[in-house]
């Protein structure tokens, strides 16, 4: 009898390590699963952040390389609509370009700042495509600025970008992004922030997770994209200014997350972005300032598996008061586009504080 129930024992503590041996086995592969990216959905997060989703089947230009003739190619093209909302609207070629779309009976309708930060008056170029036939209104006031630069072709291509509409940033003075997108739901997200605009109606809310837009959703949004990064993070900058986004850019290096910045190289004597820099470089961050171009751009890439171009600068005002746009990417070709830029800058630019030593020993 004690050996049938020694071997009864003997049974069961068997099929109990078995099945504790099967339990552990589909933890495992859950745990690798769902710790696997998917191309074109959520990115696995940090914990305590929130997964950031991205835009595929979209295509990437910079500037100066491209030059003004992927704008003006696109107006010329359009067969319905060019609705644009700018900051900034001076290049000749442009305006031609739009005055010309107008008197073919395409629908332009066009939204500038009326008053940027330096001075100007966009008065004399609203005049002109008026004349020609095309609709012009100011941007809404309800904004400390209409800082976003986008522009939608035919109701189906919207294009996203950094670049005002101006001879520097469109002929080789400064390095900038834009995005051409065509999918259907992100494109129905920009037409949905023009017509708020122009018809001076509130927008409380954006439904696309790949728009980021201020003053909405961009300081959660760009903190969430920071908090995410893992491994690396690189990011090219005109203003490294608002408080939030230097910690959460300082809290990426502290964790050890490979961050580079590249900035404008300051016009004057004194550096708008000296207390961020000092700051993200304590906590570990390379910094650099490019002397060749102007960075004017506005473009971080997180792991190589998520990225962001849009209009916001780091500033509170950017992402607190302004109407600013901008959008996630997670399309591989253009990810890899926009590394390949970033490196060809990075060769390009020196650490920070460097080229005023520079000018300071050469005075």
């Amino acid at each position: 009898m004690f050996r049938i129930l020694q071997c009864r024992r003997i049974v069961f503590y068997s099929l109990l390590a078995a099945i504790v041996c099967i339990a552990l086995s589909v933890m495992t592969f859950g745990t690798i699963y769902w710790a696997s990216p998917v191309y074109g959905a959520s990115i696995p997060t940090q914990a305590g952040t929130t997964p950031v989703t991205g835009a595929t089947g979209i295509s990437e230009f910079n500037e100066p390389d491209a030059g003004e003739q992927v704008i003006t190619n696109a107006i010329t093209g359009a067969k319905k609509s060019v609705w644009l909302e700018m900051y900034l609207l001076t290049d000749t070629n442009i305006i031609q370009a739009l005055e010309s779309a107008a008197h073919n009976g395409v629908d332009v309708r066009v939204m500038l700042e009326p008053h940027p930060v330096g001075g100007g008056s966009p008065q004399s170029t609203e005049d002109a495509l008026k004349q020609a036939g095309a609709s012009v209104e100011d941007t809404s006031p309800a904004f400390t600025l209409t800082h976003e630069k986008s522009m939608i072709i035919d109701g189906s291509t919207a294009y996203i970008m950094s670049c005002n509409f101006t001879y520097s940033a469109l002929n080789g003075k400064n390095r900038e992004y834009g995005i051409i997108d065509m999918n259907s739901q992100d494109v129905q997200g920009v037409i949905d922030i023009f017509n708020a605009d122009w018809n001076r109606t509130s927008l409380s809310q954006v439904n696309d997770p790949n728009l980021i837009v201020s003053p909405i959703n961009s300081r959660s949004d760009l903190t969430t994209f920071i908090n995410n990064a893992q491994h690396s993070l690189v990011i090219e900058a005109e203003e490294l200014q608002d408080s939030g986004i230097i910690q959460a850019i300082a809290s990426a290096a502290q964790r050890g997350v490979t961050v580079q910045v590249i900035l404008p190289v300051p016009r004057s004597s004194r550096d708008s972005n000296a207390s961020g820099i000092a700051t993200i470089k304590a906590a570990g961050a390379q910094v650099r300032e490019d002397g060749q171009l102007y960075m004017h751009a506005k473009m971080m890439v997180g792991d190589g598996t998520i990225g962001y171009v849009g209009s916001e600068n780091f500033s509170s005002n950017s992402l607190n008061n302004n109407r600013e746009l901008g959008l996630f990417i997670a399309d591989s070709t253009v990810l890899s586009s926009l590394q390949q830029t970033f490196q060809q800058d990075w060769g390009a630019s020196q650490p920070a504080l460097q080229w005023q030593s520079q000018a300071i020993h050469a005075i």
